[in-house]
C-alpha cells in the first residue's frame, strides 16, 4: 500500500479500504486545490468589477467621437456578475468536496450513487457559469469592436481608436477570461473526482 494511503488511513479507525482511501484523497486535494484556485481568481475578478460599479467613469477621458466610452455602459457586464456569483456557488462546491472526504472515511459515509450525484452537482455549477460568461465576454467583445468601428468612421486616423477604445475595457475582457478559467478549473476537477468515484475498484 503506498505510503499516502497508510497514512490517511492512520487518520481514522474506521475499516476503510485502499480503494476508498484513494477516492478520500482525491477529494481532499482536488477540492482544496480547485477552491484556493478559484478564491484567488475570484477575488481578482470581483476588485476589478467593483471599481468599475463604485466609479464607473473615473480616469475615463472624453472621447472626441461623442461615443459614451465608459466601461461600465458595456453590454455584458450583468453577465461577468452572474458568473461571479455562480462562482461563488462553484467555490463553496469544492469545498464540500473537501468536507465530503471526511465523511467517505466515516462509518455512516455516503453512497456511490450519492457521491456521484454531488460531483454532477458540481459539474453544472461550472457549466452554467462558463456558459453565462462566455455570452458576457461575446457581447462585451462585440461591443468594443463596434465602438471601435464607430470612431474610426467619425474621425478616421490612428489616434482614433485610442479614444475609443481604453485601457479598463482590455481589463473587463480579461476578468471574463479568469472567471471562464475558474470555472474550467472547477469543471476539470469534477470530472477528475467524477472518474475516481466511478472507477472499477482494485482486487488486491
Amino acid at each position: 500500500m503506498p505510503r499516502e494511503l497508510k497514512n490517511a488511513s492512520k487518520e481514522d479507525n474506521s475499516d476503510v479500504s485502499p480503494n476508498v482511501l484513494r477516492v478520500v484523497l482525491a477529494f481532499r486535494r482536488c477540492g482544496w486545490a480547485a477552491f484556493w484556485t478559484q478564491v484567488v481568481l475570484c477575488v481578482v475578478s470581483s476588485v476589478v468589477l467593483l471599481q468599475l460599479f463604485l466609479f464607473p467613469r473615473a480616469g475615463q477621458p472624453v472621447s472626441p467621437t461623442g461615443l459614451d466610452t465608459s466601461p461600465a455602459t458595456l453590454p455584458g457586464l450583468s453577465f461577468a456578475w452572474v458568473g461571479v456569483a455562480v462562482l461563488g456557488a462553484s467555490i463553496f462546491w469544492n469545498y464540500r468536496y473537501t468536507q465530503m472526504a471526511k465523511k467517505l472515511r466515516s462509518p455512516d459515509r455516503p453512497t456511490k450513487s450519492q457521491t456521484v450525484f454531488q460531483i454532477k452537482i458540481g459539474l453544472i455549477i461550472n457549466l452554467l457559469g462558463m456558459l453565462v460568461t462566455l455570452l458576457g465576454a461575446f457581447a462585451i467583445i462585440g461591443a468594443l469592436t463596434l465602438r471601435a468601428g464607430q470612431g474610426q468612421a467619425l474621425i478616421p486616423g490612428a489616434g482614433s481608436f485610442n479614444s475609443v477604445i481604453q485601457p479598463l475595457d482590455f481589463q473587463i475582457i480579461q476578468v471574463s477570461f479568469n472567471i471562464i478559467f475558474a470555472h474550467f478549473v472547477g469543471l476539470v476537477t469534477s470530472l477528475w473526482l467524477l472518474n475516481k468515484a466511478t472507477d472499477k475498484p482494485n482486487r488486491e
